[in-house]
C-alpha cells in the first residue's frame, strides 16, 4: 500500500468515525455517511478488482488458445475419419486425438466457467458499492449513469448482479426486463435460460480494463474525489 492511499484510508476512517459518534444521522449527516462509506468500499476494492480484471484477460487469452486448439484437433480428426482405409490404419492415433479433444473441450469449460465466476464477483462488488452508497433499493440511486445497449449503468449492474446471483432460480428474476432490452441489441447473448451472464455483463459494460469502471463509479456517485468528500 503507498503512502498516498494509506493518508486517503485515514482520512475517510477518520470522517466516517466522526459521523457514527453522532447520536443520530439524518439528512445531509446520513448522506455524508454514505459517500465516506461508499469510498473505503471503492478504495478497499480498487486492487481486488484491478486482480478480477487481469484474471478475465489472462482467461480469455488461454480460451482462445484452447478454441483454436479445438479446431486443429477437429480437423485432424475429420481428415483421419475421411476414409474406412485411412481410419483403420490411423485407430490408435485417431482414438488419441479424440482423448486430446475432449481434453480440450473440458479445459475450455473450465475456462469459462472461471470467468463466469470472477465476473460475478466484480459484478457483487460494483452493486455492493451502490448498496453502501444509496442503499437496498435501485430507486434510492437517482443516478441512472451511461446508457449501453438501451439500458443504464445502474440497472445493468443492479440486475446483472442478480441474474449472475440466481439466474437458477425457478421464478422469472427482477432482471427479466433488462434482458429483454439487453437480447434485442445482442441477439442471443441474454436469453432467458438459466445461465449467468455474468461475463456477457461485463463485456458489455467494457469492464475488462480497470479505467470505464472507475469512470462508471465515479459517475454513479460510488467514488468520490476525496477534496469533495
Amino acid at each position: 500500500m503507498s503512502l498516498q492511499q494509506a493518508n486517503r484510508y485515514a482520512s475517510l476512517w477518520f470522517s466516517l468515525a466522526g459521523y457514527l459518534n453522532c447520536k443520530t444521522i439524518k439528512g445531509k449527516d446520513l448522506m455524508s455517511t454514505r459517500i465516506v462509506e461508499a469510498n473505503i468500499h471503492y478504495d478497499l476494492t480498487k486492487s481486488v478488482v484491478i486482480d478480477l480484471q487481469r484474471t478475465l484477460c489472462e482467461q480469455a487469452i488461454e480460451k482462445d488458445r484452447y478454441v483454436t486448439t479445438r479446431s486443429r484437433q477437429q480437423t485432424e480428426i475429420a481428415f483421419l475419419e475421411g476414409s474406412d482405409e485411412l481410419r483403420e490404419e490411423a485407430k490408435v492415433t485417431l482414438m488419441r486425438q479424440r482423448l486430446k479433444l475432449s481434453a480440450t473441450v473440458r479445459a475450455i469449460q473450465v475456462t469459462e466457467q472461471t470467468m463466469t465466476i470472477v465476473a460475478g464477483t466484480l459484478l457483487q462488488i460494483a452493486r455492493q458499492g451502490l448498496v453502501t452508497r444509496y442503499g437496498q433499493k435501485i430507486e434510492y440511486c437517482p443516478i441512472e449513469g451511461r446508457i449501453t445497449s438501451g439500458a443504464n449503468t445502474r440497472e445493468i449492474i443492479w440486475f446483472g448482479r442478480n441474474q449472475a446471483m440466481h439466474f437458477d432460480d425457478s421464478k422469472p428474476g427482477s432482471w427479466t426486463s433488462l434482458f429483454k432490452t439487453l437480447d434485442q441489441h445482442h441477439p442471443g447473448k441474454f436469453t432467458p435460460e438459466p445461465v449467468s451472464r455474468s461475463m456477457a455483463i461485463i463485456e458489455l459494460l467494457g469492464w475488462m480494463s480497470f479505467g470505464q469502471y472507475e469512470a462508471d463509479m465515479e459517475n454513479l456517485g460510488v467514488f468520490t474525489p476525496l477534496e469533495n468528500v
